[in-house]
């Protein structure tokens, strides 16, 4: 098992997306335990591994190869990442803003959770600046969330990350004008 935990840290640090390097070790193996052994090699503790792996028990049976990708959407494979202040800052304004919500398809939910813990930020926030408000929720705090987030994005983004910067500029501009219009989409 060691080996094969080795030979999935070298076909990582060459670059291999984990379904990957899932894909080429399974070959002949045990599909769980290959996912484990991939978990192991990307530094996710056990524990959570086999947590994140029990919410897919039902598809060992009929797994087969080319079915990598199903552990790729049910985040089998993401890799939690600690930001600087500013980003922990604008991760905790962008919870806050799913919170105002008044509520959110779960779909969405694991969508938007997944970037935050993976620090994949400003995906995280433009897909929250185009979710519309329930009625139960708080609009005034929801843009004031998003807006502040927002506006820290922009500056803890790195300068070279143009596509980025493009897209978190766009949707601050959505949430600016929604803010200044009074408008906002509500969802029952």
């Amino acid at each position: 098992m060691s080996t094969t935990v080795e030979r999935a840290r070298e076909a990582l640090a060459s670059g291999l997306p984990p379904t990957s390097v899932y894909a080429a070790l399974a070959v002949g193996a045990d599909f769980q335990d290959t996912a484990l052994v991939v978990c192991d090699a990307l530094g996710i503790p056990r524990a959570d591994a086999e947590q994140r792996l029990r919410g897919a028990e039902e598809l060992w049976g009929d797994f087969a190869p080319g079915d990598e990708e199903l552990l790729d959407l049910i985040g089998a494979f993401d890799v939690h990442v600690a930001l600087d202040e500013p980003g922990e800052r604008v991760r905790r304004l962008l919870g806050r803003s799913m919170g105002a919500l008044g509520g959110i398809a779960s779909g969405a939910a694991f969508s938007i959770g997944r970037k935050l813990d993976t620090g994949r930020l400003p995906e995280a926030y433009t897909v929250l600046v185009g979710l519309p408000v329930r009625e139960r929720g708080d609009p005034a705090r929801y843009r004031a969330e998003l807006i502040a987030a927002g506006e820290l994005l922009a500056t803890w983004l790195p300068p070279d990350d143009q596509e980025a910067a493009g897209r978190v500029r766009e949707a601050r501009e959505r949430c600016a004008r929604r803010d200044a219009s009074g408008s906002r989409p509500r969802a029952r």
